[in-house]
C-alpha cells in the first residue's frame, strides 16, 4: 500500500509527473493500482490534464480550437513527438470517447451558460465519466460492460463537485442553483455507490470518494485532507 506521502520517483514518467502536478488526486489513486497497469492510467489521466488545461493557456478561444484540433488529429495519426500522446497510443484506448472528450470540452473555450441541466449531465458524462469508465477498462479490460452505470454515475457526481467547489457558474444552468446541483451529485453518487464493479476497477473510481468532501465547503479542499479521504477509502475498498 503506497504511503500518504509518496516520494518523488528517481526516474519520472513524464505523464506521472503531469498527473502528480494538474491532478494530484489522481496520481495518488493511481499509486493503488497494480505497478504495471500505472503507466497506461498516467497515459489516460495526463491527456485529460493537458485538455482540461487549454482554456487558461490561450489568450482566446481560436488559439484553443488549435490546440484541441492537434490533439483530434493526432489521435487519428497514432504517432506524435509528444510524451502523453506517445504513451497514449501505447495504451492502446478506444479512440471514439477520447474524441468525443475533446469535442465536449470546446465548451470551456467559450462563455456560453449550459443551457439545461441534461447538457450538463451530457458534458460530464463526456468528460469526466468517460474518464472513470477507461480508467477502469485499463484496469479490467475483459469487464468493461460492468462498469458502465457506476463509471457514469460517479463521474457526474464527482464532475458536479469539482464545478461548485471552483465556483464555475457557466456550468450552472438556468432554473438550477449551487443547493440543486449539489443534491443531485449527492444522488448520483449514492447511486453510483450502490452498483456492483469489479474490486480491480477500484482505483479508478477512489475519485469520487472526494465528492462529498468537495461539496461540504465553498473553499478549496485541503491537498492533506483529500489524501487522507483516498487513502482511507482504498484501505476500506470502498468509494
Amino acid at each position: 500500500m503506497p504511503s500518504l506521502d509518496p516520494s518523488p520517483d528517481p526516474n519520472p514518467d513524464p505523464c506521472a509527473e503531469i498527473v502528480r502536478e494538474y491532478d494530484r488526486d489522481r496520481f495518488l489513486a493511481t499509486l493503488y493500482a497494480p505497478a504495471d497497469r500505472q503507466p497506461d492510467l498516467f497515459a489516460l489521466y495526463a491527456f485529460n490534464a493537458e485538455i482540461e488545461r487549454i482554456p487558461n493557456l490561450v489568450s482566446e478561444p481560436q488559439l484553443g480550437e488549435i490546440r484541441l484540433q492537434w490533439w483530434l488529429d493526432t489521435l487519428d495519426a497514432q504517432t506524435a513527438d509528444h510524451p502523453v500522446a506517445a504513451a497514449l497510443a501505447q495504451a492502446r484506448l478506444p479512440t471514439a470517447p477520447l474524441k468525443a472528450l475533446i469535442e465536449a470540452h470546446r465548451f470551456d473555450l467559450y462563455a456560453d451558460q449550459m443551457p439545461a441541466l441534461n447538457d450538463l449531465e451530457g458534458y460530464l458524462g463526456e468528460t469526466s465519466s468517460v474518464v472513470f469508465q477507461l480508467a477502469a477498462m485499463i484496469l479490467a479490460p475483459d469487464k468493461s460492460s460492468e462498469t458502465v452505470d457506476v463509471a457514469g454515475l460517479a463521474g457526474v457526481a464527482y464532475g458536479l463537485a469539482r464545478i461548485l467547489n471552483r465556483k464555475d457558474a457557466k456550468f450552472i444552468p438556468p432554473g438550477e442553483s449551487e443547493a440543486s446541483l449539489r443534491e443531485l451529485a449527492l444522488r448520483r453518487l449514492a447511486e453510483a455507490r450502490q452498483k456492483p464493479f469489479p474490486r480491480a476497477c477500484l482505483p479508478a473510481l477512489l475519485p469520487a470518494t472526494l465528492t462529498d468532501l468537495f461539496l461540504k465547503t465553498h473553499r478549496p479542499v485541503s491537498p492533506l485532507k483529500r489524501q487522507w479521504r483516498l487513502w482511507r477509502a482504498a484501505r476500506k475498498e470502498k468509494f
